[in-house]
């Protein structure tokens, strides 16, 4: 992960502050709504992308689990999401990792795409679609690093 998320990822007014700024310019009330709500679930996911990278090494599986989890109640809205705000929703295929990255490490690749994603200034919006495929990613490569963990820890679900 970024060296310097950390700084800013857990000071609320620092994340409060991003959020905002990715409204869209000159938007309508709902979709300053919809930024608001899908950024700040965006902040979440990184927090928690965070603790299952670099948490106490007993609570990363836990907190993997709550990622994945977390993503995909959010990617469930999205459709939803897309038609309060006009845009058409497609699933976008996410960004497959690069060979032979491991997948604890491919979490901290797709949360450090969605933080500078977050951090982007300029005008360009990004559409819900291409975040959404981005939230896929960080989701897939949460169940990876947990599956991962659990055939290095000989342990199984069943």
């Amino acid at each position: 992960m970024d060296a310097d998320r950390p700084a800013w990822l857990f000071d609320p007014s620092a994340t409060r502050t991003l959020v905002l700024t990715r409204r869209p310019p000159g938007g309508r009330a709902v979709d300053d709504v919809v930024s608001d709500l899908v950024w700040t679930e965006v902040v979440r996911l990184l927090r928690w992308a965070t603790a299952g990278s670099t948490g106490p090494a007993h609570l990363r599986t836990g907190a993997l689990w709550r990622l994945a989890a977390e993503g995909a109640a959010l990617l469930r809205r999205m459709p939803v999401l897309c038609a309060e705000t006009g845009q058409p929703w497609s699933v976008l295929p996410p960004t497959p990792p690069a060979p032979g990255t491991p997948p604890a490490r491919q979490v901290e690749v797709v949360a450090g795409r969605l933080a500078r994603l977050l951090a982007a200034s300029g005008p360009a919006p990004v559409t819900l679609p291409a975040l959404a495929a981005e939230v896929d990613a960080l989701g897939e490569a949460a169940v990876q690093a947990i599956a991962a963990s659990s055939f290095a820890t000989g342990s199984a679900f069943m």
